[in-house]
């Protein structure tokens, strides 16, 4: 009865300390359970956008290039980042991987999905998956992953699918992509642009289709804005944020609405 009684008191303790943890993260970033953060990081050059949950696991999409390593880790410094669930590369050019190797090595990296043709440096702590046509990969609870298209360059265009609310990360600026997007039928919150604005897609025609409400666009040094484009987005009235201007994009996302934090 008395070992019972000890191991009663045990459980509750146990219980106790999952529940003052969970608090704390609750707390500290306002975060309730069933919500997720996306943040859309103001880097020099290149792309990189973290997830992260409300019981602290993260996902990375995309590194920046290594000339943003400085910048990215300061950023995750004071988001209290200290470790990294898995990376995702859309696109093996420097923009968007470049600062891949750091990000493994400093945030204790488990998994990594990657464009098939991409090679990196062999480390056993790190399970390498490779993007698949047409294969949805589940993230963290209701959040997926479903890859659109892969181009001839293996650059990867992909849906996220968190409940009903749908951000759509194009990485091919070619129009070419249209149709398989335009036969989904499906609205976009958020849309992620191409090629850093220099694309032509998105076409009036799928503005028309996926309807969205924010549009994203990451800066590069090397890549020119296409103004036509840009146009094309205003006379849409979608939110355009160019985030050398803006800043660092916060959003808060549950799984039937979302929330700019910034």
């Amino acid at each position: 009865m008395l070992k019972s009684g000890w191991a009663h008191l045990f459980l509750l303790f146990i219980f106790s300390l999952f529940s003052i943890i969970e608090t704390a993260w609750q707390d500290e970033n306002g975060m309730e359970n069933g919500e997720i953060d996306m943040v859309f990081f103001n880097l020099p050059h290149g792309e990189a956008t973290l997830i992260t949950n409300y019981y602290g696991d993260n996902i990375l999409i995309n590194t920046g290039s290594e000339k943003s390593e400085k910048s990215l880790n300061e950023q995750l410094k004071q988001m209290g980042i200290t470790e990294i669930d898995q990376v995702i590369i859309s696109n093996e050019e420097e923009a968007y991987s470049g600062n891949l190797q750091n990000v493994i090595t400093k945030y204790h990296v488990n998994k990594a999905i990657l464009p098939e043709s991409f090679e990196m440096e062999q480390n056993q702590s790190v399970k390498i998956e490779k993007w698949q046509s047409d294969k949805v990969y589940t993230l963290f609870d209701h959040l997926m992953v479903q890859n659109i298209d892969i181009s001839k360059d293996d650059e990867i265009s992909f849906m996220l699918h968190y409940g009903e609310e749908s951000v759509l990360f194009l990485n091919d600026g070619n129009i070419s992509i249209e149709p398989k997007l335009i036969d989904q039928h499906r609205q976009v919150d958020i849309l992620k642009i191409a090629e850093f604005g220099s694309g032509e897609s998105p076409s009036q025609r799928l503005l028309k289709q996926i309807n969205p409400i924010i549009s994203i666009i990451f800066h590069s040094n090397k890549h020119e804005i296409n103004e036509d484009l840009i146009e094309r987005l205003n006379a849409s009235w979608i939110d355009i944020y160019f985030l050398k201007q803006s800043g660092t994009v916060y959003v808060r996302m549950s799984q039937s609405d979302y929330e700019l934090l910034s």
